[in-house]
């Protein structure tokens, strides 16, 4: 534990990092995860059961959410993305379609009026990550702003191989 982790912390760093972790490395444990959540908190009786807060605490429909919009597409290292692309215009459209879900599970306001890459942006700003603009493509006239996705150098690798650990070690 370091001073910048507690400081990152403290920025909301660790739910972004929870999340990214069971969206992608940790998804098989995600289930067994939320059971136990919920094993723990029934066990401890009806009155320590707050409906509010252990549907917040269960992650798994947030990752189905971020599937079904394919965000973990978004997240491949190197490919190229642009407005155009048919992934960001299906995006938005589910997106936009299903905003009040979004807002429902993510706390992310959704509107017509956004461009995919903002909605896009909005969406993964929800993992701590974003993609990273690195240039402009076509002609003059249909000049458009390419992004893509760059692995973050953060320190969320060396936590999620801790996670991992921990993981491997309850079951052996």
């Amino acid at each position: 534990m370091t001073p910048e982790l507690v400081s990152r912390d403290s920025d909301g760093w660790y739910p972004q990092l929870r999340l990214h972790y069971f969206l992608t490395l940790g998804r098989e444990n995600l289930l067994q995860r939320d059971a136990s959540r919920a094993k723990a908190q029934i066990e401890a009786g009806e009155d320590a059961v707050w409906k509010p807060d252990f549907n917040r605490g269960q992650l798994l429909p947030v990752v189905l959410l971020l599937e079904s919009l394919n965000i973990p597409h978004f997240l491949t290292p190197g490919v190229m993305f642009r407005g155009s692309d048919v992934e960001l215009q299906q995006l938005k459209a589910l997106a936009v379609q299903h905003r009040h879900i979004i807002k429902n599970y993510l706390g992310v306001s959704i509107s017509e009026g956004l461009s995919e890459i903002a909605i896009i942006q909005k969406l993964l700003s929800k993992l701590g990550l974003k993609l990273t603009y690195v240039g402009r493509m076509g002609s003059r006239d249909n000049r458009e702003r390419v992004y893509e996705f760059v692995k973050p150098k953060d320190g969320r690798d060396a936590i999620y191989q801790g996670w991992q650990s921990r993981v491997v070690g309850v079951q052996q």
